[in-house]
């Protein structure tokens, strides 16, 4: 693995954890995919994911 791909795997794994900030967040998706629909979706999922965490 590359050194950026050990950056990007390690803040994908932060990322799921929920330690990183929403504009780290942000970053790392921008740097994994170009698409923004894809990052418009990862957005959305991650906005319901912390909405359920607070509901239980």
């Amino acid at each position: 693995m590359t050194e950026k791909e050990l950056r990007l795997t390690k803040g994908i794994h932060n990322l799921v954890r929920g330690t990183l900030t929403w504009e780290e967040s942000w970053k790392l998706l921008s740097e994994v995919v170009e698409s923004k629909e894809w990052i418009c979706f990862w957005e959305l999922e991650i906005l319901l994911f912390k909405y359920y965490n607070r509901l239980n």
